[in-house]
Parts: structure tokens; C-alpha cells; sequence
């Protein structure tokens, strides 16, 4: 996809939210900006208005007044995790789920990877969609991350080490350690997708009963959505999981390469899922920024864009698609972004901008990966 076609898309799905959510129009009449006379290239997106990620929150009670057609022509509500209890709630309609899967598919050797044996630490995506939804205004919630593993073509034979049991899902680690055990020194073509949290704790816990494994090369451990800072959901180990030792003590445990790591970027009020890739010299994932949609890092204080390598702020993201319901072109993260290259990845070289993400603003409130989950770890001998 080039500059110019995403700046078309983006100009006409801006203009269409402009027009369809009066709370968006009251926001840029506010400003005096309107992106029919203001929007006339590329230079222009930095001043497009946004809404904040806190504006969807349950608490401000304004969801409903964020979305671009009645509540009624909705599909679902896309609910977020929240440690407070105070979650992020969107209006989707099935096709602009569909359009993050093909958004997703613009880098398909992490979506899909070439891979015999997918182990999930999440639940089968139906269980994950249906858990614990209620209904808002007549429509089903379901959990963001529920969306997001539609996404996948798992395997017919993909084990997945969440299971459902009543109000709660159990985390099944034998049966992990019976995967990893099974694949020890067979160099196979594995897949370990899911949570950072529930990896990083079955990892930790696996070290005290067994020895360490070496799985080979041939696998990637795929995680997204957040985590890092020791919270998901209604699960949480009290302090912060620097990234470097994620991937230092996960790797050696599990006899694989540090850039076997990927990690996704993506949050409840968009729709713009951005893949990264662990770096051993960064020390952190290095994330690249899709044709699809454009990141703007603005100073903390100011809000001003910056453009610098090394300049760190506040994310804003810009999205052409899938977004015709609520309006979600243009939102701004309560997380914060460093510039690594505005011109392609210094580890890979592959075009375009390329950022980190440092983690969230002081004081905000954590975001998960849009699982609400209550898990239970059943202890393995």
C-alpha cells in the first residue's frame, strides 16, 4: 500500500466520521477544523483532531456517543481489560473485524507463521469470545482479544492451555510441559502464542521442578497486547516484566533464539495492530508502523509531533480502516513511543517507521490486551 493511497482512504474514512458522530464534529467545530477544507496532504495529518483512549472508557459513559451509526446496526461491543474495573467499550461490526485480519495480513510471517505445532496460552477463540459477556443496549460484548484470535489460522491439532471451568479459566501447565518435553531436541517448526504474563509464570514456575529444553530454531513465540508491566486483566504478579528479561530468561529456558521473539501493539479503540520484533542490541522489541495507518509521537507535555530518533511522547494513531463504526481514525494512547527510525528498521531494514513502545503514561490507568480473564495456574509435579 503506498503514502498516497492510505492518505485517499484516510481522508475519506476521517471525513465520514466528521460527518457521522456528532461528538467528533462538535470536537473539530471546537478547533475550527474541518477535514473537508483542512485535510489537503500529507503534512496536514498532524493536525487532525483526536479523541483520547479515556473517552471510551465505561466510567465516562460517552461509548455510545462515540460510534458513527445507531447502537442498534452494531455487531458486538469490544470490551477491554481493565485491572480497575473500568474498561474500554467500542461499537464493532463484524466487517471491520474482518479488516483487522486483512490489516493484519500486510506482515502474515507473524500472523501465519510456517509452523507444525501451535501451543496458545489463551482459551479456543469461541470460549474467549463468549466469556462473560452480557449484553449493552441489546447488543453481546466480547472481549478485544476474542476478536483478535479470529484472526489466527491455528491448527487442527493447536493446543490450547486455557480451559474453561465455570466462572474462570484453569492455565493447563502440564500439558505445556508434556509440548515442550515432547519437542525437546527435534528442531520442529513450533509455535508459542498468548499471554507475556501466563508465559512468563509458566516459564518461571516450570524452572524449579524441570531442566531446561532446547526447542531449536525453528520457533517463534508470538506474544501482544501488553502484560509487561505485571497485569492482565484480573491477574497480576505485583511488579514489572522488563522485556529483556522476558525474552533473556524465556529463551534460555527454552533453548531458542532471542530473535525468535515478536510482540504486537495494538488497543480496544483502534484497529491498527503494529508487529515488532526483539532486537538483542535494542534490548526491546523494534515495532513497525503499517502502510495501513500512520503514528505521530507528540511531547508529553506540549503535544506537539515530534520527528527525532530518540524522541519520546504520547502515541497518537491514525487509521483508514475498519473503524465505520465508532470513531476510532484518530485516537490518542495514554502509552508512550520512542522514534527509532522514521524511515525503516535499523535491524531489518524493512521500510517505513520504526518505534518502541516505553510503556504508559504516569498515572494511567493499565490496559491489557482486552481479556478479562480469571485464571487459576494448576500446579504441575
Amino acid at each position: 500500500m503506498s503514502k498516497s493511497q492510505f492518505f485517499h482512504d484516510f481522508k475519506e474514512n476521517i471525513i465520514l466520521q466528521y460527518l457521522e458522530c456528532p461528538a467528533y464534529k462538535f470536537l473539530c467545530d471546537s478547533q475550527g477544523y474541518d477535514p473537508r477544507k483542512s485535510l489537503n496532504e500529507e503534512s496536514d495529518l498532524e493536525k487532525v483532531p483526536y479523541f483520547t483512549t479515556t473517552l471510551f472508557k465505561k466510567s465516562s459513559n460517552l461509548f455510545s456517543k462515540l460510534l458513527r451509526v445507531a447502537p442498534n446496526q452494531i455487531d458486538m461491543w469490544t470490551v477491554s481489560s481493565s485491572t480497575s474495573g473500568d474498561p474500554s467499550i467500542v461499537g464493532r461490526s463484524l466487517s471491520d473485524i474482518e479488516q483487522l485480519k486483512r490489516v493484519a495480513m500486510l506482515d502474515p510471517d507473524i500472523l501465519d507463521p510456517n509452523c507444525d505445532y501451535d501451543c496458545v496460552f489463551y482459551p479456543e477463540p469461541l470460549e474467549m469470545r463468549k466469556f462473560k459477556s452480557e449484553h449493552i443496549l441489546g447488543k453481546p460484548t466480547e472481549s478485544y482479544i476474542g476478536n483478535i484470535l479470529n484472526l489466527f489460522e491455528f491448527k487442527g491439532d493447536a493446543l490450547f492451555l486455557l480451559k474453561q471451568e465455570k466462572e474462570e479459566f484453569n492455565l493447563d501447565i502440564e500439558a505445556f510441559k508434556r509440548y515442550i518435553q515432547f519437542h525437546d531436541k527435534k528442531n520442529h517448526h513450533l509455535s508459542v502464542r498468548g499471554s507475556t504474563l501466563l508465559i512468563y509464570n509458566t516459564i518461571k514456575q516450570l524452572r524449579e521442578i524441570i531442566s531446561p529444553v532446547e526447542l531449536g530454531e525453528k520457533v517463534i513465540v508470538s506474544t501482544g497486547g501488553g502484560g509487561w508491566d505485571g497485569k492482565k486483566g484480573t491477574i497480576s504478579i505485583g511488579t514489572q516484566i522488563p522485556r529483556r528479561q522476558f525474552v533473556e530468561e524465556v529463551s534460555s529456558f527454552l533453548g531458542i533464539p532471542q530473535e525468535s521473539f515478536v510482540d504486537t501493539y495494538s488497543f480496544t479503540e483502534n484497529s491498527l495492530p503494529i508487529h515488532g520484533h526483539y532486537s538483542k542490541e535494542h534490548g526491546d522489541y523494534l515495532f513497525h508502523v503499517p502502510n495501513a495507518g500512520k503514528v505521530i509521537i507528540r511531547d508529553i507535555k506540549t503535544l506537539k509531533p515530534l520527528s527525532n530518533v530518540g524522541d519520546k511522547g504520547v502515541i497518537q494513531i491514525l487509521n483508514a480502516y475498519g473503524t465505520s463504526t465508532f470513531a476510532g481514525a484518530s485516537v490518542l494512547v495514554d502509552d508512550i513511543g520512542e522514534i527509532v527510525s522514521m524511515d525503516k528498521c535499523p535491524k531489518c531494514g524493512q521500510a517505513g517507521m520504526t518505534i518502541k513502545i516505553l510503556g504508559r503514561v504516569k498515572g494511567a490507568e493499565a490496559k491489557g490486551c482486552g481479556a478479562t480473564l480469571d485464571v487459576k495456574e494448576k500446579e504441575v509435579v
